[in-house]
């Protein structure tokens, strides 16, 4: 079911943090600002910059940056990041053992209409769009 996970919440704090930065970040400035787990936060940004959307740089003058792929993105493709589970529904997943499945009527439509209808959405919307939503 569709729940977003703190990796995914606390990516998206870490990248809203280096929006307006032009120069690599170094990751203490960011625990600083955004009063992260050092070490979660060290592990979500391996995370983005190994989907390439945070470019990293070592050294004194590194840290983080933000890359230009994070303007063309989908929204779902940021979710599929750290989200094993995008399904809107609990009978959407295959492991699920429904205690009604003898007599339920709407798994097929719950589990493939509407989670395709979210998830077509979530395809449809880009990423920058949840970053620049407060300005």
């Amino acid at each position: 079911m569709l729940n977003l996970s703190n990796q995914s919440d606390y990516g998206i704090l870490f990248i809203t943090s280096l929006i307006n930065k032009t120069d690599y970040v170094p990751l203490s400035q960011l625990v600083t600002e955004t009063k992260l787990p050092r070490r979660f936060l060290a592990r979500i940004a391996a995370e983005l910059v190994k989907h390439g959307l945070v470019v990293s740089r070592e050294g004194k003058a590194g840290g983080y940056k933000l890359s230009r792929k994070v303007n063309s993105i989908s929204l779902y493709d940021y979710l599929k990041i750290f989200e094993k589970d995008l399904n809107m529904v609990k009978c959407s997943d295959p492991q699920y053992q429904c205690p009604w499945d003898k007599f339920c009527q709407h798994r097929d439509f719950l589990s493939q209409t509407v989670s395709s209808i979210v998830v077509g959405e979530l395809r449809k919307r880009k990423f920058n769009e949840l970053l620049y939503a407060h300005a």
